[in-house]
């Protein structure tokens, strides 16, 4: 990232080599509880960081980076579950977890790629968090950078939609 010929106002290149350095490990753990594949999560470490600088200049100041770097890599790895669930790909195992925490990330991982295919991107983020993360629902609100009262009713719609797909007993949940 540090070749960077022209810079976009959001961000310098150091400041974009300093997020990499330390959010990078946190990037690829995101991707990995997504997508279960090595490869598929350092491509989304990948694919994130690109768009990180592409977005540069979208960087809110007011934002913490943290909060913008998480956002993205849940997106670019929600997009390419979404494409892994259309396409039907069995994931591999998740082997190095242990029995019962592979078996619930397994089993909410595979919901979430079930509500990929009925979800829109931005929902699809909100049932991550709510489900995988098991974040609050002012927890969601604060990462996405969006209203209580959106995400109460986001929650809402995807929880009667999970109802209506099936949604496994074991998946954990945030508080309201």
């Amino acid at each position: 990232m540090s070749k960077v010929a022209k810079m976009p106002p959001g961000l310098s290149a150091r400041e974009l080599q300093d997020l990499y350095d330390r959010y990078a490990p946190g990037m690829y753990r995101r991707a990995f509880a997504l997508l279960q594949r090595e490869a598929d999560a350092w491509d989304a470490v990948q694919e994130s960081c690109i768009r990180v600088l592409q977005s540069a200049a979208d960087f809110r100041r007011e934002a913490r980076p943290m909060t913008f770097v998480y956002r993205v890599t849940t997106n670019v790895s929600l997009n390419m579950l979404r494409a892994r669930a259309l396409r039907d790909v069995a994931p591999e195992d998740a082997g190095h977890e242990g029995a019962v925490d592979a078996l619930a990330a397994t089993e909410c991982r595979d919901f979430l790629m079930k509500l990929a295919r009925e979800l829109d991107e931005r929902a699809l983020t909100v049932a991550t968090l709510h489900y995988l993360d098991g974040m609050s629902q002012e927890e969601i609100a604060q990462v996405l950078g969006l209203s209580r009262k959106t995400i109460v009713r986001d929650v809402q719609r995807i929880s009667a939609l999970a109802r209506a797909l099936g949604e496994p007993e074991g998946i954990r949940r945030g508080a309201g």
